[in-house]
């Protein structure tokens, strides 16, 4: 699904995308022009391999997620804030749920037969 950035307003737009298992729905607002905040969760599963022995395991998913978007370059001096930067002033959510999910995947994941061992234990 692509939402077109001049469609935000200051009532939220709610959104869906799924993607295999995984369902990723929330809504976007309007923060200023070029701002628009992105709050949503992402639930369902997915596949990722356990770093030790790469045995692929079904991962539950529930992750809240909250983000900045901006209409081109982000030229804020709010160094706090998560901002992503759009292009075209097209806001793709198939793209962001496959980015938040490699995120996801990133992180160091163990299977139930691998914990405890001595490479688990090392990171």
């Amino acid at each position: 699904m692509k939402i077109a950035f001049r469609k935000l307003g200051s009532q939220p737009l709610l959104f869906e995308e799924n993607s295999d298992n995984a369902i990723f729905s929330g809504d976007l607002i309007l923060k200023k022009s070029n701002l628009a905040q992105l709050n949503g969760t992402i639930t369902g599963s997915i596949s990722i391999p356990c770093d030790i022995c790469a045995e692929e395991v079904e991962r539950s998913l529930n992750e809240e997620i909250s983000f900045y978007l901006s209409d081109g370059i982000y030229e804020g001096n709010d160094d706090e804030l998560d901002v992503v930067e759009i292009s075209q002033s097209m806001i793709d959510m198939e793209e962001l749920l496959k980015s938040e999910i490699e995120l996801i995947k990133s992180d160091y994941f163990c299977c139930k037969n691998c914990e405890g061992t001595s490479l688990d234990r090392e990171f």
